[in-house]
Formats: C-alpha cells, sequence, structure tokens
C-alpha cells in the first residue's frame, strides 16, 4: 500500500530514460519529431543537452564517476523540449535521453497521478518516438538508466509559517531545548539510499531538502526533490520500483500533522 493525498504539495513529475547515444540523429531529425506531435505540443524551447549519469556499485572513489562526459569532434546536438499550450506537459529529447514531465502551472492544476495518467502518458509518447525513430532509421532505444522524479514544494501557512519550523514538517528533526546553538535559521539537506531488489543493489534514491521563496508571492517554502535512479530489467521496470521508493520514503520523512495539511486518504 501506498500513501494518497487529496492534495499533495507536488508540482512536477519527471520520468526520464536514458540510452546508449543514437550516433545517426542529428539536429534536423528534431524538426521531423516536432512536426509529428506539434498539434500536442505545439511550444518548443532549445536547451544544453543533459550528461550521462549511473549510479554505480561499488561507487568510485571521489563519487566522480556517477557523471560521464565523453570527448568528440561533433557539434554538441541541444535538448529540445516540447510543451503544450497550458505548460503542464513536456516532452525533452536528446541523443541519448528521452524524458516526460507534468508540471503544475497554475493553482487549479492538480496532481494527476502515476498510475492512471503519469506512466501512461509516458508510454504513449515514448512509443511515438520509438516509431520515429524507425521510420527514420535513427537506431533503437538500449536503455542503460532510468530515472523518477518527484518535486514538491512545501509553502508556509499550511502547518508551519517561519523556516525554523522544520519539526512541523519533517520527522527527521527536533529543536534543541538549549539557547546554543537554538532554533536553525533554516536547513539544506542532502541524503542518499541505496534501493535493491533481493539484497542486490539495482539503484539510489536521491533526497533533497532546501528552503527557498516562492517566485510568485515570496512565500516561504521547502522544496523536497525525490530522485530515483537506476536499472532493473530492461526498458523501464525500474519506474515503478523508483516510483515506490519516493512515496513511501516521502511519507516516512513528514510528519503526520502534514498528512493531515495535504489529507492522507
Amino acid at each position: 500500500h501506498l500513501a494518497d493525498f487529496d492534495n499533495p504539495p507536488v508540482v512536477e513529475t519527471v520520468l526520464s530514460l536514458q540510452f546508449d547515444k543514437l550516433s545517426a540523429m542529428q539536429t534536423v531529425h528534431l524538426g521531423l519529431l516536432w512536426r509529428r506531435v506539434k498539434d500536442r505540443f505545439p511550444k518548443t524551447e532549445e536547451r544544453p543537452p543533459l550528461p550521462q549519469v549511473f549510479e554505480r556499485f561499488p561507487e568510485p572513489l571521489g563519487r566522480g564517476g556517477n557523471l560521464q562526459f565523453e570527448a568528440t569532434e561533433t557539434p554538441e546536438m541541444p535538448r529540445l523540449w516540447l510543451l503544450n499550450t497550458a505548460g503542464t506537459e513536456m516532452i525533452q529529447v536528446q541523443r541519448d535521453r528521452f524524458i516526460k514531465n507534468w508540471r503544475k502551472a497554475a493553482d487549479k492544476d492538480h496532481y494527476p497521478h502515476y498510475e492512471p495518467i503519469i506512466k501512461p502518458a509516458f508510454q504513449r509518447d515514448f512509443y511515438e518516438f520509438q516509431a520515429f525513430l524507425a521510420e527514420e532509421n535513427l537506431g533503437t532505444v538500449n536503455v542503460n538508466q532510468c530515472e523518477v522524479t518527484y518535486v514538491n514544494h512545501i509553502v508556509s501557512g499550511h502547518g508551519w509559517e517561519t523556516f525554523d519550523e522544520l519539526h512541523r514538517i519533517f520527522t527527521f528533526w527536533e529543536p534543541t531545548p538549549d539557547p546554543i546553538p537554538g532554533r536553525t535559521d533554516d536547513c539544506r539537506v542532502h541524503a542518499r539510499f541505496t534501493i535493491r531488489a533481493d539484497q542486490t543493489p539495482i539503484g539510489r534514491l536521491h533526497v533533497d531538502i532546501q528552503p527557498a521563496l516562492r517566485t510568485t508571492d515570496n512565500q516561504p517554502m521547502y522544496v523536497m526533490n525525490l530522485t530515483a535512479r537506476g536499472m532493473c530489467g530492461t526498458g523501464f521496470d525500474f519506474f515503478d520500483i523508483g516510483r515506490q521508493w519516493i512515496v513511501r520514503t516521502f511519507e516516512q520523512l513528514t510528519t503526520r500533522h502534514m498528512h493531515d495539511i495535504w489529507r492522507k486518504k
């Protein structure tokens, strides 16, 4: 059983497949792909490509082995953003990645949930991408890493007021009674957890918590990012495992007080 909330603080979800580089793909092919889906994704933007990232076991010394860079004389091909009119759905494509985002663009937008909407929408668009690759003879996708990310904006005024009230939000924090060091000004957290299947490491869960101000009204908030990255089986079998780890970890690290605010079912 996974926790479910009527009003969760999630503002963005990301499903990402990283794969071996499609060397035959050129920038012109991104335009052909857009023409194929422009009725649903009429807006476009260009961004620099993301580097390849792997979760390795055992981990290289200095943790420098997670990012992988490749020296090449071929000009760098951009990462293409394809957005729907409302800005709530986005596809990102580059030579070695296919990414699908859901984003909360307005207060009226509600998290559509993983099973009925987010995963099927990813599958639909990824299969369309595979069909495009086949028609253009650009090769096949050989997945080498999967990634699931949930971004949460835990905004003040809903169960807490100031950055020092961490204990009202997170289960891992208790204020100290002594005046030294006293109450914290704010808190930044980065924690990593090994994801295992039958005692075998298959990935990691990264939890990042940062204080911030909401851009629309300067309201204090904590941004809580949970990213599960790894590989299990073939294709995107890891997605369900990563999402389970994210939901259960979010429930364990946040308080019952906040669960009531978010209307836990």
